[in-house]
């Protein structure tokens, strides 16, 4: 019983549950998106209404140097994207999600923007929750 409870334990505290408030939250907020992105191995999916951030949208193309598959769908951008596969749905897009690896999502009211990340009054949450991750791979694969 007692090796039960240690591994619930270990498992909640490494547990990524993260909810950040903009613009107070934001300078963390962002390093952990950085933090994602740079950390990535596999793939990264991301679905975007608004994506203008230029930082971001380097480093997307860096991992995908690297050889991490990076998916992007958005409906406005402001921002080459290099390397990557990016494209307009047909239909309007604006919800606001990442996908690292299949194992941690990124969603919430934020754009990738500077203005979001700087002036806005956002929500950002961080999650690597398996209910909410098939949830969101599932609706990804659906777009």
């Amino acid at each position: 019983m007692k090796i039960l409870v240690i591994l619930l334990l270990s498992i909640c505290l490494y547990a990524k549950d993260n909810l950040y408030f903009f613009p107070q939250d934001a300078k963390v907020a962002y390093e952990e998106i950085e933090k994602l992105i740079k950390n990535s191995e596999h793939n990264i999916d991301i679905a975007m209404y608004n994506f203008g951030d230029q930082k971001l949208a380097k480093l997307l193309d860096k991992a995908q140097k690297r050889g991490v598959i990076v998916k992007i769908f958005y409906d406005k951008k402001d921002v080459d994207f290099k390397h990557i596969d990016a494209k307009v749905l047909k239909k309007k897009l604006h919800t606001k999600i990442a996908i690292f690896d299949k194992k941690t999502v990124v969603f919430g009211s934020l754009n990738w923007t500077k203005k979001s990340f700087s002036k806005n009054y956002e929500v950002m949450y961080i999650t690597d929750d398996k209910k909410l991750l098939t949830k969101f791979n599932e609706f990804f694969q659906k777009l």
